[in-house]
């Protein structure tokens, strides 16, 4: 039976041990009453299904759900399937939230009237936590997802938001992609399934950066990337004109982050290399020519006329 106040808050755990305890803990100190957690433990090979027992044992609101490995994506599939609540918000296994995050939110949700809050967060942990409601503009969706493509604003991380439950599961349902990048092949598409979108300024979420992260590491799954910008750009010609070179914009910065990546760690794959030059070389006057492009998109354009050689140097130069 969906609770129609409750927060349900979908975690994610995948051999989390050393930092999951302060994970949990945060959230066992929200100052919102009316929420649950719930942990689908991904088979995780280390002490993170005993720490997830130990708070399920003393917390009624804590729920454990085990499922053989199968990614981040099924995992936060699976807790979006088993939440009670009329809200959703997601968390990763290292990450804090300050204890009025749930809060704060969902005091948004009532003053908006929005059926997604977007709240800011702050890389690291910090010893001193924000405090008030923090200053919020809502906007139509189709506006929050312009602010989310051009960049002006990272609106495509689950985490640091409330989203209504209808999101994901009215007809037809919405879930992450079993793909790298599943948060922005997801985010434009969750907006989509609502009038308004409330955007605050109020950190509500910590994020831990971890050096030997997906982000921060070469595997090849990063070039996901390339295809989820890919169906971004097609979604919108399909879908939204207005938005479209908007997805363009966003096309162009990933393929040209990804050429950059392949480079910097000397990644010989001559067909992704020239699949990202096409895409550049198709997109780079439009970049110049959009007053909405960020200059590092814009100082990317440039940079591309010059050729392989002076891309090179530049990574060469940024080690």
């Amino acid at each position: 039976m969906k609770h129609m106040d409750m927060i349900s808050v979908t975690v994610p755990v995948y051999n989390a041990e050393e930092w999951l305890r302060d994970a949990l803990a945060s959230l066992q100190a929200q100052t919102h009453s009316d929420f649950e957690v719930v942990l689908v433990d991904d088979g995780s090979n280390d002490g993170s299904p005993d720490i997830c027992r130990e708070f399920c044992e003393r917390d009624p609101r804590f729920r454990l759900i085990r499922q053989a490995n199968a990614g981040v994506s099924a995992a936060r599939n699976r807790g979006i399937e088993e939440s009670r609540g009329e809200w959703i918000a997601f968390m990763d296994a290292d990450d804090v939230m300050p204890p009025d995050a749930l809060a704060v939110m969902a005091e948004h949700t009532r003053r908006s009237g929005a059926g997604i809050v977007a709240g800011g967060y702050t890389r690291g942990i910090p010893k001193q936590m924000p405090s008030g409601a923090g200053h919020a503009m809502t906007v139509d969706s189709d506006s929050a997802i312009l602010i989310g493509l051009y960049q002006m604003r990272i609106l495509n991380n689950p985490w640091g938001m409330l989203f209504r439950s209808s999101v994901f599961k009215e007809e037809p349902p919405l879930r992450f992609r079993h793909c790298r990048y599943e948060d922005l092949d997801l985010f434009y598409q969750a907006f989509e399934r609502t009038d308004k979108v409330c955007i605050l300024d109020r950190t509500v979420y910590f994020y831990r950066d971890n050096p030997g992260s997906f982000i921060n590491t070469w595997s090849d799954a990063r070039l996901d990337v390339l295809d989820v910008t890919d169906r971004m750009a097609e979604h919108m010609r399909r879908r939204s004109p207005a938005l479209l070179r908007a997805a363009q914009d966003r096309r162009f910065s990933a393929h040209f982050n990804m050429l950059l990546e392949m480079t910097r760690h000397g990644i010989d794959n001559p067909g992704q290399r020239e699949r990202c030059l096409g895409v550049i070389k198709e997109q780079r006057l439009n970049e110049l020519t959009d007053g909405k492009t960020r200059l590092k998109n814009k100082l990317g354009a440039l940079l591309s006329y010059l050729g392989m050689p002076a891309i090179r140097l530049i990574c060469r130069l940024s080690r």
